[in-house]
């Protein structure tokens, strides 16, 4: 379908704020949200937009997706229908992502997962979301492992109920706090979510997509010093040799892949076909007995859904 309007959260900054610039350059998009936690940086990021495209195309929702009542209440003031929403928004989780909410999950699970999820089911509630329209999460290398940067796989073992649930509430992780098992669990639910959501409904798109290592995104900026510091130094020599790419890059993903139906399929989560940029490719073949596994998918969709 064409698309004309585009939500995006986590759009003031970042890889969220790039998509919103290169979505106002293509053909056809005539409003772009800005769903933001924060109202001033929110102007300021629209503000900013305006001058770089030239287009007063754009509006803001106020959002935190780590708040299932901020969700709530940002779905109804939604006034327009859109035809795409770009769940970008998440990140580390700050000083204490494990950190447990209302709802009984780690923080880390609310902020990337949880609220997204929840939004997205308002949306399409309440016709706010187009009937044939596109879903896009966005996920991490860290989700299928990255031998690159010394990331193994999640410790997901088959999929189950009782696993997913035990990566939801953290009880996962009692014994092994290592940040990117916690972090690619949690953004390979978020992955095997839309999977599900694609078999569900067949008439629209719901896609994941894996941003790459880019550098100057806004991921790091949750976490304490000392890990943005090895972050951000690690992305850099990757870019240096070749390994990674710039925030443009990355954020040209979510354009390509949204805007271009016949080359990127729904149900599909794409990323690198190797390493950690370059060609785009279907994850699959990184992980294909849990990414491939239809059970591992609607399980993890079940779980969410217990926490709403």
């Amino acid at each position: 379908m064409t698309h004309s309007s585009i939500l995006i959260t986590g759009a003031n900054s970042g890889l969220g704020f790039e998509a919103a610039r290169q979505f106002a350059q293509r053909k056809g998009i005539s409003k772009i949200v800005l769903a933001c936690r924060n109202q001033a940086r929110a102007q300021e990021a629209l503000e900013q937009l305006e001058q770089l495209t030239g287009k007063k195309i754009f509006e803001i929702l106020i959002v935190d997706v780590g708040d299932l009542e901020s969700c709530r209440k940002a779905a109804e003031d939604l006034n327009i229908q859109v035809d795409g929403i770009i769940l970008n928004a998440g990140g580390g989780g700050g000083t204490a992502p494990t950190r447990l909410t209302k709802e009984g999950v780690m923080f880390i699970f609310a902020i990337n997962v949880l609220g997204h999820v929840y939004l997205t089911d308002l949306l399409m509630k309440n016709g706010k979301l187009s009937k044939s329209g596109a879903v896009m999460y966005v996920a991490s290398f860290a989700a299928r492992g990255a031998p690159e940067v010394g990331a193994a796989r999640p410790p997901i073992a088959n999929g189950s109920i009782e696993e997913w649930t035990s990566v939801a509430n953290g009880t996962k992780f009692a014994d092994n706090r290592k940040y990117t098992d916690i972090y690619g669990s949690v953004k390979l639910m978020g992955a095997l979510w839309t999977m599900s959501m694609a078999r569900k409904h067949p008439d629209m798109r719901f896609l994941t997509v894996d941003p790459g290592m880019a550098r100057g995104t806004s991921g790091t900026a949750s976490l304490p010093w000392y890990q943005r510091w090895v972050m951000n130094t690690a992305i850099w020599v990757m870019q240096t040799l070749g390994k990674a790419h710039t925030v443009d890059v990355g954020a040209k993903r979510y354009v390509d892949v949204l805007l271009s139906e016949d080359n990127f399929k729904s149900g599909v989560w794409w990323g690198s076909k190797k390493g950690l940029t370059g060609e785009m490719a279907d994850q699959l073949e990184h992980w294909p007995e849990i990414i491939g596994n239809e059970s591992a998918q609607d399980n993890v969709d079940s779980v969410i859904h217990s926490f709403l």
